[in-house]
């Protein structure tokens, strides 16, 4: 049996649907992921029950929630936000909301720290309509530190900001067309998306966790009947 804090990390917000139990060293106990383009209110509960049932964990083991809060997916940040906020109060634990684009920073660093060490580089999210949502990152000894706000941006502006920065590469999905803007300078590297357990992981890190809420950086599209928008978004 695990011992020592165990948080359950969620993420809807972008295309994958994604659990991870998460231990206090940062070890991932157990971990599921699905690149889904919908069904994430449908996938999510079932997820995280196999996912207890994977790592031999009862809930009343975990001892926080981290949920990604966005920017990503109107319908996925919900889905994922309402989910624990469910969890968080069926167990009695913490809940905490982390931005998307910083749980994609600390995996793309994860993946190319070798090349990176300390110098910044440019996290990016495809966000349709011609833009990319972006933020300059550094890894900073054992932490994460966030250089610019997250914005939303086209590509030939958020080239612009890596240049500024001197990003030494971009990662996520909008780092494609972050390259291509630049003219082929600024690398595109892997990974794509974002997946919970840097979500959990990400949650643990000084300045990082915050009382969960969506996090869209620009007006979302959701409309009632008569364009009315939705309460409490």
């Amino acid at each position: 049996m695990t011992s020592g804090s165990l948080t359950l990390g969620l993420d809807t917000a972008l295309s994958g649907c994604s659990a991870a139990l998460v231990g206090e060293d940062g070890a991932v106990l157990a971990q599921r992921f699905e690149l889904i383009a919908r069904g994430h209110a449908e996938r999510l509960v079932p997820m995280v029950g196999d996912l207890l049932a994977d790592a031999g964990v009862e809930p009343g083991r975990i001892t926080a929630i981290a949920v990604a809060q966005g920017p990503g997916s109107f319908t996925g940040i919900r889905v994922g936000l309402a989910a624990a906020r469910a969890f968080g109060l069926a167990w009695g634990v913490p809940c905490h909301g982390v931005s998307s684009l910083a749980a994609l920073a600390l995996a793309g660093h994860g993946e190319n720290a070798g090349a990176l060490g300390e110098r910044p580089f440019l996290a990016a999210i495809d966000a349709s309509r011609g833009q990319v949502y972006a933020q300059v990152f550094r890894k900073a000894g054992d932490t994460l530190e966030a250089l610019t706000e997250p914005e939303a941006l086209t590509p030939a502006e958020a080239a612009a900001l890596a240049r500024a920065h001197g990003c030494a590469l971009g990662t996520g999905s909008g780092a494609a067309l972050v390259h291509e803007a630049s003219g082929g300078t600024l690398p595109a590297s892997a990974p794509e998306w974002t997946d919970a357990a840097h979500v959990a992981r990400l949650s643990r890190l000084p300045g990082f966790a915050q009382p969960p809420h969506a996090l869209y950086v620009r007006p979302h599209d959701a409309r009632l009947p008569g364009g009315v928008l939705p309460s409490g978004i």
